[in-house]
């Protein structure tokens, strides 16, 4: 699987990229502002997710491995494929979505070209209770988070153990009166989380 890229843009098409690598030119389909962004000649690196289906091959690229994240999380749900997931990422922030399906707010979903009343609910029903949770708008976190999370996932847990295990650190420190974890070594917050993601 092709996880992340990194080399020179050829061309920056309005939903695609065509970068080259070591001589080979990989075609990505990414956000209008992501491609709006760069222009030939410059230089990107980018999370991916290789698509494979029985008559074509995509790969979708995103800035940051909390969007690639998201765009997983998405098609977890019934009905929510890679077109769909992709088109609510290049809509919303990540941040905004999760709030935006935390808080229940399908009709902020159903401006989206292609999510209509169906899916949007659907969206809304499998994932608000997680995101109120996990990933709402009053969710706790920062680069500390995000750092926590890619060095867990590097380490070989899946982003949702991740997730579930520095959440049970959130707690555990506001149970000891530690409501900001910002104020902690990262090392000793990976130290904790290490421990929760093993239980």
């Amino acid at each position: 699987m092709i996880a992340r890229i990194r080399g020179r843009v050829l061309e920056a098409r309005l939903t695609s990229l065509v970068v080259d690598v070591s001589g080979l030119g990989y075609e990505i389909t990414v956000a209008p502002e992501i491609s709006g962004s760069v222009s030939a000649g410059g230089e990107i690196e980018l999370y991916t997710s290789q698509v494979i289906r029985e008559d074509s091959w995509t790969l979708y690229g995103f800035l940051t491995s909390n969007s690639r994240d998201l765009f997983y999380e998405l098609q977890t749900v019934t009905g929510v494929g890679p077109k769909v997931a992709h088109s609510l990422l290049s809509r919303f922030r990540p941040d905004d979505l999760r709030g935006h399906i935390g808080q229940g707010e399908a009709a902020a979903l159903e401006k989206v070209p292609g999510i209509g009343k169906k899916v949007a609910s659907r969206i809304i029903l499998e994932l608000q209770d997680k995101f109120q949770t996990h990933g709402g708008r009053n969710r706790p976190g920062g680069r500390w988070r995000n750092s926590l999370r890619e060095a867990l996932i590097s380490l070989g847990y899946a982003s949702k153990e991740a997730e579930k295990a520095i959440d049970q650190v959130v707690t555990e420190l506001g149970e000891a009166g530690i409501s900001n974890p910002e104020s902690m070594e990262l090392s000793e917050l990976l130290k904790k989380t290490l421990s929760q993601a093993r239980k």
